[in-house]
């Protein structure tokens, strides 16, 4: 389908708004469309010419986005869309954990008890030395599989 985010403004018999799902979802998705409205068309037959196929992504990968361009093919009646990505560490945010009440009160409860026995423990530290060996073995613990 054709539209003026990704191809020249053509105007033809066609229903205007036929791409109005696709656009509505680049919207909701805060999607980029890496297409250039000056590249060759990305279809072309003997009944004419297009600029339907669309290359999109999220915003992080498109900052990553080298040299996309329509590439002339002698195959087939689509071009090829060809690009670089330039190399990237690709993280991600952990997953969210989502916790009634229940849950909630239970953690709270787990984590009181914990501090009143480390409590104790940090009562007896009266030296820096004390303090990292206790901190060392806090992470070490907390770093142990389940």
């Amino acid at each position: 389908m054709r539209h003026e985010l990704w191809g020249p403004e053509i105007h033809n018999h066609r229903i205007s708004d036929q791409a109005a799902p696709l656009v509505s979802f680049i919207l909701k998705y805060d999607l980029i469309i890496w297409n250039d409205k000056d590249s060759e068309p990305t279809i072309e037959t003997v009944n004419g010419k297009s600029w339907i196929d669309i290359t999109m992504s999220s915003a992080n990968l498109a900052n990553k986005k080298m040299n996309w361009q329509v590439k002339k093919n002698n195959f087939s009646d689509h071009n090829y869309l060809v690009f670089n990505v330039e190399s990237f560490n690709v993280t991600r945010d952990p997953p969210r954990i989502f916790f009634n009440h229940r849950q909630i009160l239970k953690i709270c409860k787990a984590v009181h008890q914990k501090f009143l026995e480390l409590q104790e423990e940090i009562q007896t530290i009266d030296s820096k030395q004390k303090l990292e060996k206790w901190i060392e073995e806090l992470s070490i613990f907390y770093h142990q599989p389940n």
